[in-house]
């Protein structure tokens, strides 16, 4: 596995789903459920942009960076594994407190935790790439 390949494929993806969030907020609003609850304010389309559009295509954008050296990049990539493996945390909370989320969710809580997992594995994967040295005191 590269962790290049890795990172970059997650970031893409992820700048996708941003980019779908900014461009079609209510059919994303569809797709997670929340379209009945705002169906005649511009709140839950304006709520979409900015949580499925806006911070998707920055997670995004930084991901597809730190695809440029992912073992440089180590201590970011470990805080977005952690936030997608946030996601299915609270996923698996809703889970044990509401019950069965039908299988569109289920498959949300798959792509969560084998993103997190894949990036968790990527920050730890020796791509070849060289991580500069720390500077050595000058002999004495």
């Amino acid at each position: 596995m590269n962790a290049r390949i890795v990172v970059a494929t997650i970031g893409l993806l992820t700048l996708i789903f941003g980019i779908a969030g900014l461009t079609m907020p209510t059919t994303v609003m569809q797709w997670v459920g929340f379209a009945e609850y705002a169906p005649t304010t511009h709140q839950g389309a304006i709520e979409a942009r900015a949580v499925y559009g806006g911070a998707f295509v920055v997670l995004g954008a930084f991901t597809l960076w730190f695809a440029t050296a992912p073992r440089a990049h180590r201590g970011e990539l470990v805080l977005i594994a952690f936030f997608w493996l946030g996601l299915f945390g609270g996923r698996m909370v809703g889970v044990s407190i509401d019950g069965s989320p039908g299988l569109f969710n289920w498959l949300g809580a798959i792509l969560e935790l084998t993103v997190g997992s894949l990036l968790l594995a990527a920050a730890y994967l020796d791509a070849g790439e060289q991580v500069p040295a720390v500077a050595a005191a000058p002999p004495a």
